[in-house]
């Protein structure tokens, strides 16, 4: 569990970016937990307390029921729990060879090379990226770049995966791949925090939602809770995604996923019957 409290954040005096924050992260059936709001609203500045990276100006987050601490020790611990992959892959990518720079976070914990090759074989096997396994980094695709920047988070076994703006500059396959990988790590018990500007996306990978405005969180709930709610959405400069608009604009059922939308026969011979009356 992770527990935000009355957290605030500025960079500079009286410039306050996060405001008075305080959630709890990893309550029951909370698996992918979705932050969005608009650009400047602190979403990355967020992810960044969350890791350690910046220390609040006021209020704490609390991990396991332990006020984080921000010595050396105790953030060397943290990032062992809580890994982040940052928008731009290429700020946390530092060898040239695929194989080494996912092993580099493991060379520093002092970990045995036996050790190190399982770990680096198993999750490259994992994201499906053996082939990559002796490539040169700067040979790489957007979409596999961010693969290695998980793949060096994931050896690490963290129990918290934070990944910042995941499908940017992915294309659609790119987007799809992720949508997959996330799904993956799912189902073997990950816990995932995600920011994004991509509704579609965050709507369809996510369970729960938090609305982060002008550095304060103004709602939290579920997909239906938060994306049905379209005013808010709109004063939040955040758009409703494309199965939430078929739901409002022509009352079809809230569907999950776009396959869960084409897999309804039931919908499926409606519109059959909508033809056959047309013509």
């Amino acid at each position: 569990m992770i527990e935000l409290k009355h957290l605030n954040f500025s960079y500079e005096k009286n410039k306050p970016i996060l405001k008075d924050v305080s959630l709890n992260l990893g309550e029951p059936g909370e698996d992918v937990v979705g932050i969005i709001g608009p650009n400047g609203s602190g979403k990355s500045t967020l992810f960044l307390n969350l890791v350690g990276m910046l220390k609040p100006t006021s209020g704490k987050i609390v991990v396991d029921g332990q006020p984080l601490k921000y010595h050396k020790k105790a953030l060397n611990q943290l990032r062992q729990k809580i890994g982040i992959v940052f928008q731009n892959s290429d700020q946390q990518i530092f060898y040239s060879i695929v194989k080494d720079d996912i092993a580099f976070a493991l060379h520093n914990l002092g970990l045995p090379e036996d050790e190190i090759k399982n770990r680096v074989d198993r999750v490259l096997e994992e994201l499906d990226i053996v082939s990559l396994k002796n490539k040169p980094i700067q040979y790489l695709s957007g979409g596999q770049k961010k693969r290695i920047a998980i793949a060096g988070i994931l050896v690490l076994r963290s129990e918290w995966l934070l990944l910042d703006e995941p499908t940017a500059g992915l294309d659609p396959d790119g987007t799809k791949r992720m949508i997959s990988l996330i799904k993956q790590l799912i189902g073997r018990g990950q816990k995932i925090i995600i920011s994004s500007h991509d509704m579609d996306f965050m709507y369809e990978v996510c369970d729960h939602f938090y609305i982060l405005r002008d550095g304060q969180i103004v709602k939290s709930g579920r997909k239906q809770d938060v994306f049905l709610d379209d005013q808010l959405l709109e004063s939040s400069k955040l758009t409703q995604p494309w199965l939430v608009r078929l739901h409002d604009k022509l009352h079809l059922p809230l569907y999950n996923t776009a396959a869960e939308l084409f897999a309804d026969q039931h919908l499926a011979a409606e519109i059959a019957n909508l033809k056959k009356d047309k013509e």
